[in-house]
């Protein structure tokens, strides 16, 4: 069968920005971008506005041992459910910023052993995302890699970046079960979980 998700060609010819201002800048900066682009039809759009916020470039990994059939996940509170009124401490894969000079396989293999103290084997690409790109610039390298996660578990983190993170080995099937129960509510971990288990021959 052909193939239709055939990418429309496009470059930054094919967006005319006419301003790019910080309108917000914390531990995350937001930005307020006015543009046109390129229409399907080859014509111009109207003048659109659009604010993004963006943290940083991201890396994450899911460690797997294919011993146990199970891998590891971390527990941490986040932010976000605040916005509704929600405690939100989730379930989620190892994640870290792409520190300048770093590779995000570098920060998949550090991350792993600063919030899980899980060694981890040389991570395989899941895929280059955008976790919510209407509104969020952060772009997230999420990996899987082997792994031997007997002993691995208890509560990790640095102190200077505030961490409280409790690591968890979970059997494939329960994390499975977990993308379909609600347990899991971060959606590149809830991918990266269903990823994994239709691919987890690649780490026998």
């Amino acid at each position: 069968m052909e193939d239709r998700l055939i990418p429309t060609p496009r470059t930054l010819d094919d967006v005319e920005i006419r301003s790019r201002e910080t309108i917000g800048q914390g531990w995350g900066k937001l930005e307020r971008f006015t543009f046109r682009h390129r229409r399907f039809d080859g014509t111009w759009s109207d003048v659109v506005t659009r604010d993004m916020y963006t943290i940083a470039e991201v890396a994450m990994v899911i460690p797997y041992d294919p011993a146990l059939d199970a891998v590891v996940l971390i527990e941490q509170f986040r932010t976000c459910g605040l916005v509704w009124n929600e405690a939100t401490w989730l379930f989620e894969a190892v994640a870290g910023i792409v520190d300048p000079g770093e590779t995000p396989p570098q920060v998949a293999k550090r991350e792993a052993l600063e919030e899980a103290d899980c060694a981890i084997g040389e991570p395989v690409l899941i895929g280059k995302l955008f976790s919510s790109p209407g509104g969020y610039g952060e772009r997230t390298y999420v990996y899987a890699a082997k792994a031997d996660l007997s002993g691995i578990g208890g509560v990790h983190g640095l102190a200077h970046e505030h961490e409280d993170i409790r690591a968890v080995v979970v059997p494939l099937a329960e994390a499975l079960r977990a993308t379909e129960d609600g347990r899991i509510r971060d959606a590149k971990t809830f991918l990266m979980i269903q990823w994994l288990a239709a691919n987890r021959a690649k780490f026998t």
